[in-house]
């Protein structure tokens, strides 16, 4: 049950990140606003945690990969938010309306984990 608390933080601490992020953007782009989008973080997060699940590493190689997909996730959301324009938000706080982003960080978080998984050997 640790693993899923130390995923929810990871989740909790990016979301916190994007925001930071998106309100950054928002003063540097002053005439040219930023559009809300939305992002399934809590599908996310789940996603990883049945990964971690599936996992058979020891606690601190659990720890650690999670800590690094907390970090791919913040890159993931600065980024799409970058390019996009947009301010994200967790698609729960907006009602309707927003274009959802999900795919396109769930692919920087796919990027990165083929980045980082070790080649396979002769």
């Amino acid at each position: 049950m640790s693993e899923l608390r130390v995923v929810v933080s990871a989740v909790l601490l990016g979301a916190g990140v994007a925001a930071a992020i998106a309100a950054g953007m928002t003063r540097m782009a002053a005439d040219e606003r930023p559009r809300i989008a939305t992002v399934r973080l809590a599908e996310l997060a789940a996603e990883h945690a049945a990964e971690v699940a599936r996992g058979s590493g020891t606690p601190e190689e659990t720890a650690a990969a999670v800590r690094a997909w907390g970090l791919a996730l913040e890159d993931a959301l600065g980024r799409v938010a970058a390019r996009g324009n947009v301010v994200l938000l967790p698609a729960r706080a907006v009602a309707a309306g927003a274009p959802d982003m999900t795919g396109p960080v769930r692919l920087l978080l796919e990027e990165r984990r083929e980045r980082a998984a070790p080649e396979p050997g002769p």
